[in-house]
């Protein structure tokens, strides 16, 4: 097993490279782009700033630690879309041909699907998301203790693998319906804009639903009550903060899991 995964990330590396070679061919369009999309993601993130400072608040929660949950969920949302960014155009790969192509070839389907997309633009998103944690990092003052600093990485990469997980399991119903795209980019967007505010803002039933089927409660809220110390974490289990890895670890799982059965099910675009 540790061969087949030191080889998918090899095959990965190589088309993440030829990608790269070809966007750098073309650098000035390549620099127009991220600006202008760190341009448009920036003035979502000050749009933000001026509504905190408007209202002062969000159900308690000051502009800096509105801003950890921001940062926190766009970090994790942009690395994953940095990765896997493949698997949000399957629809079109099946409807194109282009899967049968790929299932021809001596290597991971898996793996050359998550890399048909690297776009080096996306690293725009991600910056904006690392000025907003940067700020909140600034204007809260979180009691840093080596767990606390070895836990934000953690929560991160754990955060970034829980999107790619609701991408793959995107990717995986369109092997029965290419119609489900819209409902899978409410996860994926829509859960990174979700993850953005404090959950107490939502009604119960999404609570749960963002707790026990999808839990990307633990992008990002459960992460900053932690670091935050807020009231609110006693209401849940003391092990509940470590809960982050667990949850990424159980979705990538299954998703992996249910695309295996996708591949084994299809029939190729001209059946």
């Amino acid at each position: 097993m540790t061969t087949r995964l030191r080889q998918d990330i090899s095959l990965y590396m190589t088309l993440v490279r030829s990608r790269v070679r070809s966007q750098a061919q073309y650098r000035g369009s390549f620099l127009l782009l991220t600006f202008v999309t760190f341009l448009g993601m920036a003035t979502e993130l000050v749009a933000l700033i001026f509504l905190l400072d408007t209202f002062g608040d969000i159900a308690g929660w000051d502009i800096g630690e509105i801003a950890l949950l921001y940062g926190l969920a766009g970090v994790a949302f942009g690395i994953s879309e940095m990765i896997g960014a493949g698997f949000d155009m399957f629809r079109d790969m099946i409807r194109q041909g282009e899967l049968d192509q790929l299932l021809l070839r001596p290597a991971g389907v898996f793996t050359q699907v998550m890399a048909a997309d690297f776009q080096l633009r996306r690293f725009s998103r991600i910056g904006q998301a690392l000025v907003a944690l940067v700020l909140a990092l600034r204007w809260t003052s979180i009691d840093w203790t080596p767990e606390k600093m070895l836990y934000l990485p953690l929560v991160i990469a754990s955060g970034a693998v829980m999107f790619l997980a609701v991408f793959v399991l995107g990717a995986t119903l369109c092997f029965w319906t290419v119609e489900s795209v819209e409902v899978i980019n409410t996860l994926t967007n829509g859960g990174s804009e979700m993850t953005s505010y404090p959950m107490s803002i939502y009604h119960d039933l999404m609570q749960r639903f963002f707790t026990f089927v999808i839990p990307l409660l633990f992008v990002s809220y459960i992460p900053a009550l932690y670091l935050l110390d807020r009231p609110e974490a006693s209401d849940w289990p003391r092990w509940i903060p470590l809960m982050p890895p667990v949850a990424a670890a159980g979705l990538a799982g299954v998703a992996y899991v249910l695309w295996g059965i996708g591949v084994r099910h299809y029939r190729s675009a001209g059946s």
